[in-house]
This record gives C-alpha cells, structure tokens and sequence, in this order.
C-alpha cells in the first residue's frame, strides 16, 4: 500500500472507490465537500499507543454508499493527519487526530483502511476487512432518487409484507419512512431500507416512501399493493411441490421475456443481460452465450465459491471462481455464463408462459444443494453451509412434515429413485410409511376424494434426471413434463396447485444482487478456517420458479422478493399451519400467484412436447471464442 506523508503533493494519486476511478481533482473533492457527520457517539480512542482506532464502518458490515467512517488515535506525538484508504488506493484525508467524514463507496466488498501520521513521522493504521456495500436491489444511478426494491408495484402480498428499498444520493440520507395517507407507518435511520409491515389490514393500500438527506433534501417514489386476506384458498385442496437441481435464473429463464414477446405479451422478465463481460481467471472476457449442448460439466456452487460470485453485489465472480480442474473441455469456467432457451426447454417456456412465475425467487441460502433442502424441510440450516453427515438416528429438527402430522394434514413423499433426502431426517422414524415410489403418484392423482393435501416429488438424482449440470436437461425436463401432464389430465387438477423449482443456482450466472432475508434463528453459519464471511441474514442465488394451477393468473410474472421457505408459507396459510422458524414466519405466502374468482386454466392449455434428442456433448460447453 503506497501511503503518502501529509502535505504530499497527490498530482500523481491515483485513487479509486472501487469503479469508477477518479484523480486528483475529485480527492480535492472529497477533501472539501465530505459531509461533516450525523449525530453520532464520539469514536473513543483505544488504549494501545500508537494506534488509531475504527468505529465505523465495523468488519463484515453491510453499509450503503456514503459511506460513514469514524475513527479516533491514541499517541504520545502529536497527531497531524488520519487518511482513508479503500482497497489500498486513497481517498480521503483529514489534517487532525480524529476523523469523522461521509466517503463514496462503490459496490462490493472493501478493504478499509484507517492511517495516522504523527509529528516524528511514524504511522500506524487500522484495516477493516469485508466492509460490503451490497444495495438491496440495482438502484437508478440518478441523484437524488429512492427505488422501490420489493414488493413490486400492483402487487398482491401477505402480511407482514417485506419492504425493501435504496437511495442514490451524493449526501448522507438520514432517514426513510413509508407512510399511507400520511400516517407514518415505518421509519429508519438508515440510506436503505429493509423491514416489514405487520400492521396492514387486507385490501388496497397506496405507500409512499419518503428519503430526507442531510442538506434536508426531500425525495420520494410510491407504490400500490394489495394486502390479501387469504380468501379463496379453500379452492386449493392439493398442493404438490418439486425441486429439481442447479439452475439459475439466467441459465434456464433468461430469455423468457424474448419468448413472451414472441406470443404477443409483454417482455415482463427482467432476463439475462447480453451485454454483461465478466472474466477469466487469466482476464479474459465472456459474455452470456446460447449453449450448444444439452449436457455440461459440472461448476462450482458451495459457500465459499458462492460469495466469490456475488462479490457483495457486484454479481461478477461466476466465471473466476470455476475449479479449472473441474472441466478437461472448458477449464477457464466460461460455461458459466451459458443458458437455454425455449428451443432448448419448450416445455418450461410455455408452462411459465401460460401460467405464472416471477423473477425475484430466490434460494434459502448462499450456499449448495443440501443447505437449502434443509430450508426446504424445515425452514433453517441450523447453521450447516455444507453436506454434513447427520446423526444416526437423523437431524432431530422439526420439519414441515412434523408440522403437518401435528396439525392432522395428510401427506405423502414420492421418489422417483434410492435419492431420497428424508431419510437423513428423525422425521423419518416417524413416517416412512407416507414414502412412495412414483408409480403410486399416478395412481393416486386419479382420486381426487383420497389425495393427501400435501404431495413432496423428490427430483431422481442418481437416475441422471434431476437437471443437474452434468446430465442431460432435456431428459430431465421431459420426466417433470410427464409428472405435471399427468395431474394436468387428472380428476385432481381442478383443486391443485404444483410448484417447480430449483434448490440452487449451480454456479451458473445470474445478474440480480440477493436480497436480505429475515435470518430463521440465532444460529451462526459453520464456518471453518479460511472459509468467506458470510450470514443467514440473505436469500441465495435468483431461480427459476413456475406456479401451475387453474386458479393461477394466467400469463403472470411477479416481482415481489420470495425465496424457497414461501412454498413453505404457502402450505402453511392453505392448510392452518404454525410457521417452523422466523424465516417462513416472514415470507410471502405467494397468494399473489393466484385469482381465486376464476379458475381460468380449469381446462389446460396446450403444451408442447419436450425434447430429448438435443445435442448432448460436453465438447460444445466451451463460450465462443474459447
């Protein structure tokens, strides 16, 4: 780090706040026109001489941009100047032995460095690792404005409804508040918001959310939501749910709205964005590309190569953190940045066409397959980021299921091959009786008086059918193809809703920044030496999501944030429930999905067969170029 003495002369300072960089001219900026801070306790300074201690910004803290530093230090020698630096390039400098000062902060995660120059000459500093400024959604870059991340605007949402929202402005925001009418109905002195609204009473509500700076600028943007009541959901007497495995959003759905188009309704779909260059490990640019395989190697979607890809939000660590030892074929990890299309994957296109998705459902967690099918079954990880082996009764944790007996719900688990998950449950000590193979689901689907309530598809992993990078997707389409096609013709459709998803995204890449989640409890991940920060505080990668059902609005995309627990909610609301941790407790219960005045898909639509005689070799995996 190339520390100058004060009085230095900075014509040659080229100092950066991560992208873009700005010289000389813009320090001479900063220098004159930080904000003096807010309203703050004083940094108290440390016992240890010399030293400098940091208040703020505190290690692994998420913060938003101004950012606020304070610092104070401890010294015998007279203290003539405190500096700023971020990622080892300067900022910022102050000629006394405090500092309390607003810097700009680019988005991801920062080194921040405190220094201290004294009257002999002697430094000393303080470095603060991981400082992330994440915002809680791609925020419009013009001064002075607040974007509305979540809920989306018309949206039907439960309660407590999860508002989230950012703010652009060169000034420190001191505080946001929503209000309807105007009464206050939430209030944070913080430059983004994220909170929830347990207050609302069900019908139309009109909210404007309101962000005051510290020069008293005032700036605002509104939204209409409509709180449900959760009337109609008697109409749902079935609710059948199926993960498959490792896609995101990008790679499966990111073409969606072009397909849209191309059936005459609007785009809708915020999809994969063509123009994005991410690099190779060596530099090398790859952009989003059209596969030419149905089969691909394998990528890296772990905790630790998961926070590399968001890179506190900067979403730009997909390809870089590819093993290049997982792919003979493509070792610079290019294939990360491939997806599928409706030429590929007709049927999913046309179901999610048809019926309803949305664009902000995420995973559980930042981590992979395991993690989430934890959250999946009961709502938390209780701290596990990685495949753990469970005890040899099970994990003891109450699980939906458990929940389900407790409340006299029927239910029952199909597998489809020896890849069941529940078994690593005590749950399943219990009720292994209420396992089936397939076959039986077919069978059971014509009875619509003796279906169970609630139906469990476990994805067929060792059959090579669970989409998972390395098999063929096409195959594994046309077996979840011929699942829903079977209750889409069946005595039961008429009262059922089937929920399709995905348990991760599989190191593949998607553009949107994860948002914050209520974290489900107390527990803190499991991390080990060397491991990446990280929290149960956020929702994983963005997924694919399709909700099929006559009673589903047709045609419908939502962009309300939603995660994996919210089927869990679902279930929960529908059959009178009691949530398993304050994760499910919280999340939308995706009413929003449904019209219950009219079961418009009471006779299905067409859909088209799905394919399996796609180019399946691993040698076209590679992005052009490569």
């Amino acid at each position: 780090m190339g520390f100058l003495p004060p009085g230095s002369h900075l014509s040659l300072c080229h100092f950066s706040v991560g992208r873009p960089h700005f010289g000389i001219a813009a320090l001479a900026l900063v220098l004159m026109t930080a904000a003096p801070a807010l309203s703050q306790s004083p940094c108290v300074p440390g016992p240890t001489n010399p030293s400098v201690t940091v208040c703020l910004p505190k290690t692994h803290q998420y913060v938003s941009t101004p950012v606020h530093v304070q610092a104070s230090t401890t010294d015998t020698n007279e203290v003539v100047a405190v500096q700023v630096y971020v990622d080892n390039a300067l900022v910022y400098q102050v000629d006394a032995a405090t500092l309390d000062a607003w810097i700009p902060l680019a988005i991801g995660s920062h080194l921040v460095t405190v220094q201290a120059w004294d009257s002999t000459g002697a430094t000393f500093k303080t470095n603060v690792y991981g400082v992330n400024q994440t915002p809680p959604c791609a925020l419009n870059p013009s001064n002075l404005t607040i974007t509305i991340c979540s809920p989306g605007d018309g949206a039907v949402v439960s309660s407590p409804v999860h508002i989230s929202a950012g703010t652009t402005d060169s000034t420190p925001v001191t505080s946001i508040t929503v209000s309807e009418n105007g009464k206050l109905l939430y209030k944070t002195n913080l430059q983004n918001l994220d909170g929830y609204l347990r207050t609302l009473s069900p019908g139309a509500h009109r909210l404007t959310f309101r962000a005051l700076d510290q020069n008293k600028a005032s700036f605002s943007s509104a939204l209409s939501i409509t709180v449900t009541d959760n009337s109609g959901l008697s109409n749902i007497h079935h609710i059948f749910y199926m993960l498959q495995e490792n896609r995101s959003f990008d790679n499966y759905f990111g073409m969606l709205g072009t397909y849209r188009v191309s059936k005459g309704l609007p785009n809708e779909v915020d999809g994969v964005p063509l123009n994005t260059v991410l690099y190779t490990r060596d530099g090398q640019p790859v952009s989003p590309y059209h596969y030419q395989t149905v089969c691909t190697d394998d990528l890296s979607p772990f905790w630790n190569q998961q926070h590399q890809q968001i890179d506190g939000g900067k979403m730009d660590g997909f390809v870089s953190s590819v093993d290049p030892n997982g792919s003979k074929i493509d070792p610079n990890g290019t294939r990360a940045m491939g997806y599928y299309d409706w030429t590929d994957i007709p049927y999913y296109y046309e179901l999610a066409t048809q019926f309803a998705t949305s664009d902000r459902f995420f995973a559980s967690v930042e981590s992979n397959t395991i993690s989430n099918r934890m959250y999946l079954f009961a709502a938390t990880s209780f701290g596990h980021i990685r495949p753990d082996t469970p005890p040899p009764d099970g994990w003891p944790q109450t699980t939906l299921f458990d929940n389900l007996d407790a409340a006299g719900v029927s239910w029952r688990y199909y597998y489809q091959d020896n890849g069941s998950y529940l078994p690593q449950w005590e749950t399943y000590l219990r009720d292994a009786d209420k396992m089936f193979p397939i076959s039986q689901y077919y069978t059971d689907i014509q009875n619509e008086s003796t279906l169970p309530s609630v139906l469990f598809i476990e994805r067929a992993g060792p059959s090579g059918l669970d989409e998972h990078p390395g098999t063929n997707i096409q195959e594994g389409a046309a077996d979840v193809a011929g699942i829903l096609n079977a209750l889409l013709a069946s005595p039961s459709w008429s009262s059922s809703a089937f929920i399709l998803s995905y348990d991760e995204h599989g190191g593949l890449y998607d553009h949107v920044i994860p948002p914050r989640m209520t974290p489900p409890d107390s527990i803190k991940p499991m991390l080990l030496s060397g491991d990446r920060w990280g929290d149960f505080g956020h929702a994983g990668i963005r997924l694919p999501i399709t909700v099929v059902s006559p009673w589903v609005k047709p045609n419908f995309v939502s962009h309300t944030f939603r995660e994996i627990t919210s089927i869990l909610r679902f279930i929960e609301v529908t059959f009178n429930v009691p949530p398993l941790t304050a994760r499910d407790a919280n999340a939308d219960d995706m009413i929003e999905f449904f019209d219950f005045s009219n079961p418009y898909w009471l006779t299905p639509p067409p859909l088209p067969v799905q394919p399996t005689n796609g180019t399946c070799d691993i040698s076209k995996e590679k992005a052009p170029g490569y």
